[in-house]
C-alpha cells in the first residue's frame, strides 16, 4: 500500500513520546534534551512548548482532568500545569515521586498510561556520552502515587503498548534488539511470563527498536533508531508485515492520531539518545523533525491518560 510522508515540524532536537490528545485534537510530544513538552496543532501547524527546568523530559502524559501533565523529568515524576496555548518557560511544577539513581546520568525515557490510568515509564543512564548497560529500571505509578519497580535492570527503557484485550503488555529494552510480551493484569497492575515476540537480528533489520504503538488489528508499529524506518509487526506470529522507510535515520517513536486515528505521527532524533552534544550527522539533516504518515490503511487506538486521586 502506498503511503505519503510529510515533514510537518522542523528539527527540534531529540523528539520523542508522541501522544494524540483526542479532547483537544492536538499532538503532544517531548523534546528531551531541551527539557520541553511540545504541542503540535494540525489545523494551524503551530508548535508551542513548556520548558521544564527540573531536567530532561522523557515522557509527558495528559492527566485525565484539566490542563495538567504527568511527566518523567530527570529522576522525578512531576505534575506540570500547562494549557498548551502559548509558550512558557515557567509552568507550575510539582514533584510527586522520585526513582532510583544509578549514576549521575540517570533519567526517565519513554512511558505511557495503561487502561486503569497508571503511568508506566522507565529510565536509562549515560556515562561519558554513551548509555550504561543495565543502568535503568522500569516502573509503574498508580493514582495513589505508589511507585512499583516492574523490571530491573534494563539498559534503555523504551517502547510499550497493550493489546486490545488488555491482557498482554509489549515492551522494548532497546539494546536487546527485541520486542517482548508479558501477561498483563490490569486490576493488579502486574506483568509476568516474558516472551520474545520479534527479534531485529533474526529479521536482518538495522538499528535498534525504540518507541512503539499498536493498531486496531493488534499489530505493532515500531520505530527503528538508526534504521531509518518504521516497521509493522504481527506480534502473535512474529511476522514482519511491512517497512516504511523514513527520511531520517534515527527514528524515535510513533503514535496514531487525527480525528479517525489513521495518521501515523513519527518523531526522530537530532541528538544522540544519551548525548546532547552529539549533533545530527551531515547525511541526516531531517533528524529531529516530526513527520506524518498517511495511507497506512489501518487505525490506531486511543491512548490512555494518567489518573490521580484528588488532593
Amino acid at each position: 500500500m502506498d503511503v505519503t510522508i510529510n515533514r510537518i515540524v522542523e528539527a527540534k532536537g531529540l523528539s520523542e513520546g508522541p501522544h494524540w490528545d483526542h479532547r483537544s485534537q492536538k499532538l503532544f510530544f517531548v523534546d528531551i534534551w531541551n527539557n520541553k513538552i511540545c504541542r503540535y496543532d494540525p489545523e494551524t501547524s503551530q508548535v508551542t512548548s513548556a520548558y521544564i527546568a527540573n531536567g530532561p523530559v522523557g515522557v509527558a502524559i495528559p492527566v485525565d482532568d484539566g490542563d495538567q501533565f504527568l511527566a518523567g523529568s530527570g529522576l522525578d515524576f512531576v505534575l506540570v500545569t500547562w494549557n498548551g496555548e502559548t509558550n512558557t518557560t515557567n509552568p507550575p511544577i510539582r514533584t510527586l515521586k522520585s526513582v532510583k539513581k544509578i549514576n549521575n546520568g540517570t533519567r526517565f525515557n519513554d512511558g505511557k498510561a495503561d487502561s486503569s490510568g497508571r503511568i508506566w515509564a522507565g529510565t536509562m543512564s549515560e556515562n561519558n556520552g554513551d548509555f550504561t548497560p543495565n543502568g535503568g529500571e522500569f516502573y509503574s505509578m498508580d493514582k495513589n502515587l505508589t511507585v512499583k519497580t516492574q523490571i530491573t535492570p534494563v539498559s534503555i527503557s523504551n517502547g510499550l503498548a497493550w493489546n486490545l484485550n488488555d491482557d498482554t503488555f509489549y515492551y522494548i529494552d532497546s539494546p536487546t534488539r527485541q520486542i517482548v510480551s508479558y501477561d498483563f493484569d490490569s486490576k493488579k497492575g502486574s506483568i509476568a511470563n516474558k516472551k520474545v515476540v520479534f527479534d531485529l537480528a533474526k529479521n536482518n533489520l538495522p538499528g535498534v527498536p525504540d518507541g512503539m504503538t499498536i493498531d486496531l488489528d493488534d499489530n505493532l508499529w515500531i520505530a527503528l533508531f538508526g534504521g531509518a524506518q518504521v516497521i509493522h509487526v504481527n506480534p502473535k506470529t512474529g511476522k514482519l508485515l511491512r517497512s516504511i522507510q523514513m527520511p531520517a535515520k534515527r527514528v524515535t517513536s510513533v503514535a496514531f492520531g487525527g480525528p479517525m486515528l489513521d495518521i501515523l505521527y513519527v518523531t526522530t532524533a537530532g541528538y544522540g539518545i544519551s548525548n546532547p552534544e552529539e549533533k545530527t550527522p551531515e547525511d541526516d539533516k531531517k533528524g529531529g523533525s516530526l513527520f506524518e504518515v498517511k495511507g497506512t490503511g489501518v487505525r490506531g487506538v486511543l491512548p490512555n491518560t494518567f489518573t490521580m486521586t484528588d488532593d
